[in-house]
């Protein structure tokens, strides 16, 4: 892995969230709150997500992202974040089941993200921490 992907703790990550459920980004903060993950950006919805994350200075080193959301779906927030050349790390979220998270996860690579994996929602703390502890260098 690319050490510009790596933290040494998850503690350090700042950590974006992009859904347009309200009680969706509540319930993931409150998961990454668990995981003593402090700095949290939320976003409802693609658009908003994108317009704070092109004032994020700096970006934020984790992307957790709905694939379904009626502005900008997930699938083209990957393609605009390739566009941006980010490069944090990414997690596709979804309740549409696993082929959904199948095509997301192909879209997420095709777009050259540093794509961490696909988590079904509701969102599960351990398979929350397994996918971020990809980025955390082990001593």
């Amino acid at each position: 892995m690319d050490s510009a992907f790596q933290v040494a703790d998850i503690k350090d990550l700042h950590v974006m969230i992009v859904d347009d459920d309200d009680f969706q980004i509540e319930f993931v903060s409150d998961l990454l709150t668990e995981l003593g993950i402090k700095k949290i950006t939320t976003a409802l919805g693609g658009e908003i997500g994108l317009a704070l994350f092109d004032r994020s200075n700096p970006k934020p080193d984790l992307l957790l992202c709905d694939i379904q959301m009626p502005d900008i779906d997930g699938f083209e927030f990957m393609k605009k974040l390739g566009d941006r050349h980010y490069a944090g790390g990414v997690i596709l979220m979804s309740g549409q089941g696993a082929k959904v998270l199948y095509s997301a996860s192909l879209v997420a690579q095709l777009a050259r993200q540093h794509f961490l994996g696909t988590l079904e929602k509701p969102l599960e703390k351990e398979s929350l921490l397994a996918a971020i502890e990809k980025m955390v260098v082990k001593a």
